[in-house]
């Protein structure tokens, strides 16, 4: 080397330095200069001063505010992120459980029966509240969970009940938790079936001229039929199985 560094150089760092020196450049005294790869750590056998140079600095300037002619070697290191930013990966999605105890139950028409309902937060960050719903309730079942609304990992009660005129049968109930502020969910299947005779035909017959309303109920042909919406003039075993009447079964 052309000579001992006799103090480390340090300037105050302002301005634009060129990418070159922020990645790391080896500036030697013979005018040349070898560019060191950005980030890459110094190998444990070599020591260098560490120099901070001023945009408008120079070689013979730097040399002189640390008392050598001229430096044999200066070093440059662009400063690294202590804290890199997370990937996609972790960071986690808002998550619930939902279970029902037991899935299924049968009943006589007019009886009622309960289940438990279980909830678990898997991740939630700052929200705890589950909202709990009930869907899939044929015409003559009730059903609901108490309480509506849970905190975290806790547990309910899931209430159904018929009246004496359900049409028998077995009919799957959807017990659904929907995490408040998020659109985690979950949900869990209750299995129910109705036993007893199928009611008789005591309903008024479908009349084609007359309005009917959601959940008006009708007799037509030995099936009582339920109305899902506002009709007139559709008779009841013609609409399919999407159409406005629903087949409560035979009487």
């Amino acid at each position: 080397m052309a000579g001992p560094v006799r103090a480390p150089l340090r300037a105050l760092l302002a301005g634009a330095v060129t990418a070159a020196a922020i990645a790391g450049v080896a500036l030697t005294g013979t005018g040349t200069s070898t560019a060191h790869v950005a980030g890459t750590p110094l190998p444990a056998q070599v020591f260098a001063p560490y120099v901070e140079a001023r945009a408008d600095g120079s070689l013979s300037k730097l040399a002189s505010q640390s008392g050598d002619k001229y430096p044999t070697t200066a070093f440059l290191q662009a400063a690294t992120s202590s804290s890199p930013s997370p990937s996609a990966s972790s960071v986690q999605v808002p998550a619930i459980q939902v279970q029902v105890s037991p899935s299924s139950g049968t009943v006589t028409a007019g009886s009622s029966t309960t289940a438990t309902v279980s909830t678990a937060i898997i991740n939630n960050g700052s929200n705890t509240s589950i909202a709990m719903t009930v869907s899939g309730v044929p015409v003559g079942v009730t059903a609901s969970v108490s309480p509506s609304s849970v905190n975290g990992s806790s547990s309910a009660a899931l209430s159904v009940s018929t009246v004496s005129t359900v049409v028998p049968g077995t009919y799957t109930l959807t017990v659904r938790g929907t995490l408040t502020g998020t659109s985690a969910t979950s949900s869990a299947t209750y299995t129910l079936t109705v036993t007893g005779t199928a009611p008789a035909c005591s309903t008024a017959s479908w009349v084609g001229t007359q309005v009917y309303t959601s959940g008006s109920t009708v007799s037509w042909k030995d099936h009582r039929w339920n109305a899902k919406w506002w009709t007139l003039g559709a008779e009841p075993g013609t609409t399919g199985q999407w159409g406005v009447w629903q087949d409560l079964g035979t009487c």
